[in-house]
């Protein structure tokens, strides 16, 4: 579904990707911070530029398209949310971006399934953290994306960071969507991902299924966050063997 094979130069860092991602997918992009999670994602949305390599959605070149032409979304820490808009107004955002008619079955849908009905009126200032995060997420599918870029919520609290990360899950479930989720989080990697992608030094270190890591006989950071999320398998295991 995504093939992307990028470098992009700094000075002292080099980012050299080869990345494929499956249809309909719920894939965790894993690494340290200053490993190249943010500036991967931003490359494949196309907020910045690869020095070298292509990117293929579905088959399509989209290597030099603009962002809005990728039919990719990218929800950024700080979600992007307009404070003069209304939730509805919010919502309905790209259709008018895109000046395409509206689909008032599907607008119906997403606010149904996000239960957004008694917050059509309000402003941003009037909504949660949680409340935000559901309005930015339906806006984002009003856009009928391909391809949703999500990076951590790190300035969420525990309790919050894991709804929401399951809210995305299930989301992906409704809407078929391929998600790629960047996080420096083991316990987001153990309760979501469907594939994992560890990255260290701008180069992917490990691609495969949760299992495959735990086998894995590699050293140094690998080692380290197989050793981490076998051990938060384990607890999760145990506590709920105890309920």
């Amino acid at each position: 579904m995504l093939r992307a094979r990028i470098k992009k130069v700094y000075p002292g860092f080099l980012l050299d990707i080869n990345l494929e991602i499956a249809e309909n997918s719920y894939n965790l992009l894993l690494g340290p911070s200053g490993s190249g999670k943010s500036l991967t994602l931003k490359i494949i949305a196309g907020f910045e530029k690869a020095d070298e390599g292509k990117i293929l959605l579905q088959g399509k070149d989209i290597t030099d398209l603009p962002p809005e032409k990728r039919s990719i979304v990218y929800l950024p820490q700080n979600l992007g949310i307009f404070p003069h808009l209304t939730v509805k107004e919010q919502i309905l955002y790209p259709v008018r971006c895109q000046k395409k008619s509206l689909n008032k079955n599907f607008f119906e849908k997403i606010i149904q399934e996000f239960g957004l009905d008694n917050l059509l009126e309000r402003f941003p200032s009037q909504l949660s953290g949680g409340e935000i995060q559901r309005v930015v997420l339906a806006r984002s599918l009003m856009a009928q994306p391909k391809l949703l870029l999500d990076e951590p919520f790190s300035d969420m609290d525990f309790h919050l960071k894991m709804k929401l990360s399951d809210f995305l899950k299930e989301t992906k479930e409704r809407f078929n969507l391929t998600v790629i989720h960047v996080t420096h989080d083991p316990i987001e990697a153990v309760k979501l991902a469907e594939r994992i992608f560890i990255i260290e030094k701008g180069k992917i270190q490990f691609s495969g299924i949760l299992s495959e890591l735990f086998q894995t006989t590699k050293k140094g950071f690998i080692s380290e966050i197989a050793a981490q999320l076998l051990y938060l398998k384990e607890l999760i295991k145990n506590a709920k063997s105890r309920t």
